[in-house]
């Protein structure tokens, strides 16, 4: 009888710690794929540290046509796609304004999962990633296509207030910047127009700096048949050189 009571109580004490055991794996697993507490207005994490940042500057200082707007809005479109899930995505404008305000400036929440909509609601994780993070990108996308022109193109000056970001800086651990341009850099600091090619090497030197160390920078070089006597081997020979000089590797497409 006694050892049928003390095999029943290891039964029981047994099934009590595989109990427990249970509670606290599940305890430990929502614990860790909770999703990550996101600020209202951007949709970054509070919680945890910023993964990632790209930003897309559009020069919109000569017009373009209809075709290339078009080719932006897929190019923009594709860069978001590969934002990754709380990486922040911007669009900044470089107009007759000269403000390097972002006109879009949003971290991808993820798409709905159980895990999210466990703690938030799909409701609202629908909303957030369909309409606030998707759906509004699209709306300033179809803004920044619009043809625009500007009497300076100060592409440097843009680069650099970018880069002593809070949000871009080197504690950010990926960052990737497009330039969608002709990249003809025309400003009181230095003009494609006037100055020598190897000069632009110096300015961008100065301005990017070990700032730029870490930095993807992918260039979409804007063919609108209005070179002003510089052209497009001219306008990359004189970037390659500047590049070169910050040590960086970059990609060079074309739109026409």
């Amino acid at each position: 009888m006694r050892r049928e009571r003390e095999a029943a109580n290891r039964r029981y004490a047994g099934f009590t710690a595989g109990v427990l055991f249970s509670v606290l794996a599940l305890t430990v697993t929502v614990w860790l794929l909770r999703p990550a507490d996101l600020d209202a207005a951007t949709l970054c994490p509070t919680n945890r540290p910023l993964a990632g940042h790209t930003v897309v500057i559009v020069d919109r200082t000569d017009r373009w046509t209809q075709a290339m707007g078009s080719a932006l809005t897929q190019l923009v479109e594709n860069a978001q796609r590969d934002t990754d899930k709380y990486e922040k995505f911007s669009i900044v404008s470089l107009d007759a304004n000269q403000s390097v305000h972002p006109l879009f400036s949003i971290c991808n929440p993820g798409q709905p999962t159980f895990w999210s909509d466990l703690y938030r609601g799909r409701r609202y994780t629908t909303r957030d990633f369909e309409q606030r993070f998707v759906g509004a990108a699209e709306r300033v996308i179809e803004e920044v296509r619009e043809p625009s022109e500007a009497s300076s193109s100060p592409i440097v000056e843009y680069v650099h207030r970018w880069l002593g970001s809070d949000d871009f800086n080197a504690n950010v651990r990926h960052r990737r910047l497009i330039l969608v341009s002709d990249m003809r850099q025309n400003s009181q600091l230095y003009s494609i127009y006037g100055g020598a090619e190897d000069q632009l090497g110096d300015v961008v030197a100065r301005q990017f700096g070990p700032a730029a160390e870490g930095v993807a920078f992918d260039v979409y070089f804007v063919a609108h048949g209005r070179d002003h006597n510089v052209s497009e081997d001219e306008v990359r020979t004189a970037w390659d050189h500047a590049f070169g000089r910050i040590g960086v590797d970059y990609s060079w497409r074309q739109i026409s």
